[in-house]
């Protein structure tokens, strides 16, 4: 009898420490989020023009960070690679930045009834981009042909 009682002692205090453990998790996991969101929150209320350019220029920074880790996770990855390849990277990413900001731009002259605008806007955007296309097809690297295969020496 005095067993089972140890037994049933030993399981609630399991199953306090496991639910204490909980609780303390939960007030770290809340405090932590007061401790990170009320400066932001009250950052972005008194001064959200500067607010929205710092999230932006972070935002802008993470991406720029993702893509350098990205060419040089690619250039450990095939050390045959030449820098060649990273400007040929580099084109294609401006490619798209002058794609999407032509397009938005185009977009917000129309809206804004500026069609002359928006028409000369356009035919300019699509020269850079084909100028960049043309740039970035000069610098990527040629492929060679499979490889042929070794004469047999041996008679």
């Amino acid at each position: 009898m005095t067993q089972r009682r140890g037994r049933r002692l030993a399981g609630w205090i399991e199953g306090g420490r496991r639910a204490g453990v909980f609780l303390l998790l939960l007030a770290l996991c809340g405090g932590l989020g007061l401790l990170v969101s009320l400066p932001l929150w009250l950052f972005a209320t008194t001064e959200p023009r500067i607010y929205t350019v710092a999230a932006l220029a972070l935002l802008a920074a993470g991406v720029l960070f993702l893509v350098v880790r990205a060419v040089q996770r690619r250039m450990k990855a095939d050390p045959s690679r030449t820098a060649r390849s990273f400007f040929s990277g580099l084109f294609s990413v401006l490619i798209a930045i002058f794609t999407l900001a032509g397009l938005y731009g185009v977009a917000v002259l129309l809206v804004r009834g500026l069609w002359i605008l928006g028409v000369i806007y356009a035919v300019t955007d699509v020269i850079v981009v084909w100028l960049l296309t043309v740039v970035q097809r000069a610098v990527r690297k040629r492929r060679k042909g499979p490889p042929v295969p070794a004469e047999n020496e041996g008679r």
